[in-house]
């Protein structure tokens, strides 16, 4: 599942893959993350977990439901932490991290959005 998940982020307007940490896959816009694809181990291509931010409201629905945490280091920004365990639908993972890309898109300056939109066939009106 966490690998389609991939396809889909990378196909966000402006969405760069970087390997963090050693082994941690996360996709960032403008150098700023907005989804990480945590390994089993570190050198395991099978994904244990995603971390994304999500808005407050959201942070304190989703870490009352079994299979989703607080993400470690980052639950102070509400990021959570979504096991492998089928917390989530693919849809609502979907929807998910697009809301986390739309949040970290929102916060850049109005010259970089329009630099991303202006290189991206991303629908414009799909975007924030």
């Amino acid at each position: 599942m966490f690998k389609t998940l991939e396809q889909f982020c990378s196909k966000l307007p402006g969405a760069k893959f970087d390997l963090k940490w050693d082994s941690e896959r996360t996709y960032c816009i403008a150098d700023k993350m907005f989804v990480v694809f945590c390994p089993d181990t570190k050198s395991s291509d099978d994904i244990k977990h995603v971390c994304f931010k999500v808005s407050p409201a959201d942070f304190l629905a989703l870490t009352g439901r079994s299979g989703i945490a607080p993400a470690p280091y980052l639950a102070r920004y509400h990021w959570v932490l979504v096991g492998a365990d089928n917390a989530l639908t693919q849809k609502e993972l979907e929807t998910l991290i697009k809301g986390s890309y739309d949040m970290v898109f929102s916060k850049l300056t109005k010259k970089k959005q329009q630099a991303i939109l202006s290189t991206s066939s991303w629908p414009t009106y799909l975007s924030f």
